[in-house]
């Protein structure tokens, strides 16, 4: 999860103190028949073991880059650095599934923040840097940001699951201005990584679960939640018709969890909208727009707006019934616009 700020004309990341789903087609045939989950079958050591196994003299970040450059890097000549490769919607036109594709065990990430700093660092922060999760599908960086804007695809639970913090503040000279040149001014706010054992954790999911973790100069609070038999759903939001001169704040949820997952939040500001070849209307810029939810479960997607002016809050929700592959499609009408919400469909991995 790169943090969407960093130095030198990137920009920087400022952290205060604490309608009816119309079926789109049926799921895409499957080569043999339904059943099953997935299911691992190596047995996984508790998650302190596999924090151990690192040499503790030295930073767990720092080991783990030593150990992935020998596992992972000299055999294709990957960087440590690079971003996964694997897109959302692997399987969502089928239309023949895989048969290693089925619903499986995912996390679904809801937020991460800084809750307490140390030492000489003081509230507001100007962030950069980045927060990335990492699975077996790749061992590469599925990355978001701490107003997360990602994963970029669904995080997978088949081995345990890297997270990797790698965040320093802007520092000033005496003028006030940021030291845009000089990245060794700049001070540590985490500098960390830890894993999540989903096997460990088998006969304890479906709900939200928050991570606390402490290093020399910050607190972070992860949260997350280990879902079973969950499908990844690929979100896309148009105005098709009326004004977009409004500011929104769009979410997703899965029964069950009461957690929100941002798609988009405007804040005071007017939502972004692009125009491209599709001539149905304008395209909202989601900041996420890969979720996961469970096969029997629900995704529930709700909007609050408002025109740019107005104090007036227009708030609308939508269930969708998950499926395993092709699109369902929805929509809000708002009064001063209409949204369309395609969602693509795609089991794992």
């Amino acid at each position: 999860m790169e943090v969407d700020s960093g130095r030198n004309g990137t920009g920087h990341g400022q952290i205060a103190g604490p309608d009816e789903e119309i079926p789109a087609g049926g799921d895409a045939k499957r080569s043999r028949e339904e059943g099953g989950r997935n299911t691992t079958t190596t047995c996984q050591e508790d998650e302190d073991e596999d924090n151990d196994y690192y040499n503790d003299d030295s930073n767990f970040l720092d080991s783990y880059r030593t150990t992935w450059a020998t596992n992972y890097g000299k055999n294709d000549g990957s960087s440590f650095e690079d971003e996964t490769a694997i897109r959302p919607m692997q399987h969502t036109d089928g239309p023949v599934l895989p048969i290693s594709s089925w619903p499986m065990d995912v996390l679904q990430i809801f937020s991460v923040k800084v809750t307490e700093v140390m030492g000489n660092l003081e509230w507001p922060l100007r962030v950069y840097g980045i927060v990335a999760v990492r699975d077996s599908l790749d061992h590469k960086r599925n990355d978001s940001s701490l107003t997360l804007t990602g994963p970029s695809r669904a995080v997978v639970l088949i081995n345990p699951v890297m997270f990797e913090v790698d965040l320093k503040v802007i520092t000033h000279n005496n003028s006030g201005l940021p030291l845009s040149e000089s990245e060794e001014d700049d001070k540590v706010l985490s500098y960390n990584a830890f894993f999540y054992d989903g096997v460990a954790h088998m006969n304890n999911t479906g709900f939200a679960r928050r991570s606390v973790e402490s290093t020399e100069h910050s607190t972070m609070e992860f949260v997350f939640a280990h879902l079973i038999f969950a499908v990844e759903a690929t979100i896309a939001v148009r105005v098709i018709e009326g004004s977009t001169d409004f500011r929104a704040r769009l979410t997703a949820r899965t029964a069950g969890i009461d957690e929100d997952v941002v798609l988009l939040d405007s804040g005071d500001g007017k939502v972004a909208v692009v125009n491209d070849d599709d001539d149905s209307g304008p395209l909202v810029v989601l900041q996420r727009r890969v979720v996961v939810v469970e096969e029997k479960g629900s995704l529930i997607l709700g909007v609050e707006a408002a025109e740019i002016g107005s104090e007036e809050i227009v708030t609308r929700q939508v269930d969708i019934r998950p499926r395993h592959a092709l699109r369902s499609r929805c929509g809000f009408n708002l009064g001063f616009c209409r949204m369309s919400v395609m969602i693509a469909w795609s089991v794992l991995p």
